[in-house]
């Protein structure tokens, strides 16, 4: 592992093991997920939570997302994209959408921006993520930024704007993609 990744989360990493081999290194604050969870093999990849908790309703919910894997698990970038949305909880699995639909309007996506990035092709959008507060719901904004790195991984984050947006979560990106050892098979997550 290089200095680079240590750098970039600003503290220690955990090593992953990526399906169909190779490993990457996650910041250590995001808990990865392991084989045992249901929607676990509907990835293609790997994913870790950023303070992933239970709450009182029985849903579980995180303050952030990470999803890795290799380019050979998926047939493009939307397609990762896609079945990498599978391990969203709830807040963040509807947070691309408008209120359209609780109002009797058409129910429409936030906009998403595809461009030619210098790792690779990116996948980038606003998020508005419903949070319950103590006294009231408000809206948090938030960011998704997805890369087909040069690497040959394909990673996706989503990302509160507080905890840097897509600024932070392109330093994340690249951080794992230089932590990838392709052949190594080792490590929670094959």
């Amino acid at each position: 592992m290089t200095l680079l990744p240590l750098l970039a989360f600003g503290a220690r990493t955990v090593p992953a093991g990526l399906p169909g081999g190779g490993q990457v290194a996650l910041p250590a604050r995001y808990e990865l997920v392991t084989e045992d969870n249901y929607r676990w093999r509907d990835t293609g990849g790997v994913t870790a939570y950023r303070n992933h908790r239970s709450m009182l309703s029985g849903t579980s919910e995180c303050d952030g997302m990470i999803a890795v894997a290799r380019a050979d698990r998926h047939t493009s970038l939307d397609a990762f994209v896609s079945a990498s949305r599978a391990m969203l909880t709830n807040r963040w699995s509807v947070a691309d959408e408008t209120e359209g639909r609780w109002y009797g309007k058409e129910d429409t996506k936030l906009p998403v921006e595809r461009r030619e990035g210098p790792e690779g092709p990116e996948i980038s959008g606003v998020l508005s993520v419903h949070m319950v507060g103590t006294l009231r719901v408000y809206d948090k904004p938030g960011r998704f930024y997805a890369v087909d790195h040069k690497s040959g991984l394909r990673i996706a984050v989503w990302i509160f704007d507080s905890h840097g947006g897509e600024k932070q979560a392109r330093k994340i990106a690249a951080a794992i993609a230089e932590s990838y050892t392709p052949g190594v098979s080792a490590g929670p997550g094959r």
